[in-house]
């Protein structure tokens, strides 16, 4: 218990700073909305782009973006995107992190056993990305309250919303733990941000490239940002075939952390 405080400790500033900058530029993005909407952007000519382009990038129906729903799905997805690398970086710098600085000498001087280090790390890293993802998901839903377009439901926004907070959620977890597994591996988090970087957009790459070709769908589903598209949730719902595989990929990634830290050579 003490090892999961002092971890939520460590990494209350980067919580609070992500928490404000991903607000301040929700709520921007947000406030956009009425003037984008007079402009009927919904109208542009995208004829002459593929079809299967447009789809991968969520732009397929651009009579949409005159709702709030459809606006916000198109507009929030590159938020997801960093949602995903901000948990991709806990994960991956939880465990380097000790070794890297030193303090991993210090753990092995407590009473507490490896599967113990790893499993406080995990939940309370899991509870600093919760508290990101509620607090992200509460900003956007007052902000689509506030600028929506007369005559749109509250309720039918409340309910898109909380299938949008559970998947992406999901999401997060997915990116977390899969960080965790990497960061079992390395012994500095100098790579930390980078290898983040590169997992996220890697996957979304990924998912991108199974949307544009019929013979690479299966791809989609190594991509868990598309778990949580804004665009997709508000228009389908849970996709629970995404669901599933991210929490396949969870445990998988959750038993392979265990065993692997409980193996590795440590630099104390």
């Amino acid at each position: 218990m003490t090892l999961f405080r002092l971890e939520c400790r460590t990494h209350i500033k980067t919580l609070v700073i992500w928490i404000v900058v991903v607000g301040v530029l929700t709520l921007g993005l947000v406030s956009l909305f009425p003037a984008m909407k007079d402009m009927g952007l919904q109208q542009m000519d995208l004829k002459s782009m593929p079809k299967d382009m447009l789809k991968a990038f969520n732009l397929s129906d651009m009579a949409a973006l005159a709702t709030i729903k459809g606006y916000f799905g198109y507009e929030y997805q590159y938020i997801v995107i960093a949602t995903g690398i901000f948990a991709a970086m806990l994960g991956t710098n939880a465990l380097a992190r000790e070794e890297a600085e030193g303090t991993i000498g210090y753990l092995y001087a407590q009473p507490i056993t490896r599967l113990s280090i790893v499993g406080s790390k995990m939940l309370a890293n899991s509870l600093l990305y919760t508290v990101y993802w509620a607090v992200s998901m509460a900003i956007a839903f007052l902000g689509c309250i506030l600028f929506k377009e007369s005559g749109a439901s509250v309720h039918g926004l409340f309910k898109s919303f909380a299938q949008l907070a559970f998947s992406g959620w999901v999401m997060g977890l997915t990116f977390l733990v899969f960080g965790f597994l990497l960061s079992s591996f390395l012994s500095t988090n100098k790579s930390a941000t980078s290898l983040s970087l590169g997992v996220v957009f890697l996957t979304f790459i990924l998912g991108v490239v199974g949307k544009m070709n019929d013979d690479f769908q299966a791809l989609v589903f190594f991509s868990p940002v598309d778990t949580a598209l804004p665009s997709t949730v508000f228009k389908n719902g849970i996709e629970w075939n995404y669901i599933v595989t991210d929490l396949i990929v969870i445990m998988v990634s959750c038993l392979l952390t265990f065993w692997i830290y409980k193996r590795k050579d440590l630099k104390v």
